[in-house]
């Protein structure tokens, strides 16, 4: 209950009015920690040896009266490596363009992919939030 949450008012870069908006906590961003909450994900990041942490950032979707899928985005313009950790399930989920693949958000469950190809998110309609954390790395 003291997690600080920072509202932004569209989930991609655009101006379409149709995007909604969700609330982000960076956490690290290169080349600096960003948050007292860091030494949290001590431990997660010894798992993914990486050798360089380019970020990481949680995301908070609140409930729609539906499922709504925003629009397809790259995290970085270069390859590199991604780790999508979801912490509630829920009815929404991460699209991936190139695979025409969905991943439903379970608990403690951890998707590995490259931000370079383009990905989306959906709003869920099931449970007040959506949470999950991004981590880009290279490795």
């Amino acid at each position: 209950d003291n997690f600080p949450w920072y509202y932004n008012d569209r989930i991609s870069t655009g101006k379409d009015p149709s995007l909604f908006m969700y609330f982000t906590h960076n956490i690290y961003r290169e080349p600096d920690i960003k948050s007292n909450w860091f030494h949290l994900f001590q431990g997660f990041l010894n798992k993914l040896r990486y050798k360089r942490l380019l970020r990481i950032k949680a995301n908070l979707h609140m409930r729609q009266d539906k499922i709504r899928k925003n629009k397809y985005h790259v995290d970085y313009s270069f390859k590199h490596k991604g780790c999508l950790f979801y912490i509630n399930e829920n009815n929404g989920y991460t699209s991936f363009k190139e695979d025409n693949i969905q991943v439903r958000p379970k608990e403690n469950r951890a998707v590995f992919f490259d931000p370079s190809i383009k990905h989306c998110s959906a709003a869920c309609s099931d449970k007040k939030r959506r949470i999950n954390i991004n981590f880009n790395y290279e490795n």
